[in-house]
């Protein structure tokens, strides 16, 4: 009987998690950001500066409440959604929101390093590849994203918890992934960077999973690699 040589041939599918497994140096929000000059440099024009900062501020730190909270984890909307409260509850005007939106999505974005490209064409000759993210934006600058990289068409299905207002782990928008996909999950590898939302959503649903740590260390007892590149070595 043959023995695969590398781990992901053991497995049909490879589903990935998205920032900090596959796109870094996004969701630059703790610190302190000048949204207004993001604002400005997208060509946003009607709010004035510290409003801009309130909203986007005022935008994050719900949606951040909300992110860790289990009773938003099926019902945590897209950030269009956020901002549009945030103004209200700042009683500012429903004006710019589409701007507003692409100043709180270009904070969110990260890049996908050229390694990481090359070892999704690599892993894509081999396995069928999808996407399953928590994101927090609308998903067309970070499918752009994909497409100014090169590496959309290598993915057949990509679900973002934006488009389902549902987020990991919630068992719900890994399922939505592998019913578009006709998945078995015993014949699907899970690999992400968040032990509670990846790795434990995935394996409840019986997909084998991969821990990215970003160093060697972990404290989960499972596969741990430091980035994609890596995966295929294993």
């Amino acid at each position: 009987m043959h023995t695969p040589s590398r781990l992901v041939d053991q497995y049909d599918l490879v589903l990935l998690d998205l920032m900090d497994t596959l796109m870094f140096g996004g969701n630059r929000f703790s610190d302190p950001q000048d949204y207004a000059q993001t604002y400005r440099q997208l060509g946003g024009t009607y709010h004035l500066d510290d409003d801009v900062q309130r909203v986007i501020e005022h935008t994050y730190h719900t949606m951040n409440t909300h992110y860790g909270d289990p009773a938003y984890y099926e019902s945590f909307r897209p950030a269009p959604v956020y901002i549009a409260d945030s103004l209200t509850d700042l009683d500012l005007p429903q004006v710019d929101l589409d701007c507003l939106h692409d100043v709180f999505a270009y904070h969110e974005m990260g890049r996908i390093p050229d390694g990481h490209c090359r070892a999704l064409r690599t892993l894509a000759t081999t396995h069928r590849l999808g996407l399953v993210s928590n994101l927090w934006s609308e998903k067309t600058p970070f499918v752009e994203a994909f497409r100014a990289n090169g590496i959309l068409h290598l993915f057949d299905s990509l679900v973002f918890s934006s488009d389902y207002s549902i987020i990991k782990p919630s068992p719900k928008l890994f399922e939505i992934s592998l019913r578009e996909l006709s998945a078995d999950p015993a014949r699907t590898l899970f690999v992400g960077d968040s032990l509670e939302r990846d790795i434990l959503g995935a394996e409840a649903l019986g997909m084998a999973t991969v821990l990215v740590t970003g160093t060697t260390e972990s404290t989960h007892a499972g596969l741990v690699v430091r980035d994609l590149p890596a995966l295929l070595r294993l």
